[in-house]
């Protein structure tokens, strides 16, 4: 399996875990011109932007660790980028993280809410 299959397959891993612990998905893989946001999601009265991190083994740090402080600001960008266009004002953002780690042929999956 290769870097992409394995990115694809934690998404769906992160869509599947963020639904079973209450979080409503809006969209996924959301893209504009600024960037691209893995999920969109509502939870609790806020409207959460989610960043999902996969990694085969930690050789280069737990995944959560790869998300740089440019990588960051891109998905502020992008946020406010998607809430300009749809119009939504005076409604509480989050950024949260979902870091899974392939382990065998098992997966883990940590949130980190409000992780920037």
């Amino acid at each position: 399996m290769d870097n992409h299959e394995i990115g694809k397959r934690g998404e769906l891993l992160a869509q599947k875990h963020l639904k079973e612990i209450g979080y409503e998905i809006i969209t996924v893989n959301y893209r504009c011109k600024l960037g691209e946001i893995d999920i969109i999601a509502y939870k609790e009265n806020y409207i959460v932007f989610i960043e999902v991190k996969t990694r085969r083994n930690t050789n280069y740090g737990l995944p959560y660790e790869s998300v740089s402080a440019v990588k960051q600001k891109k998905i502020r960008k992008v946020a406010a980028y998607y809430l300009k266009v749809n119009n939504i004002f005076q409604k509480n953002c989050r950024f949260d993280v979902v870091s899974i780690e392939k382990k065998g042929m098992d997966y883990t999956c940590e949130i980190i809410q409000d992780a920037f």
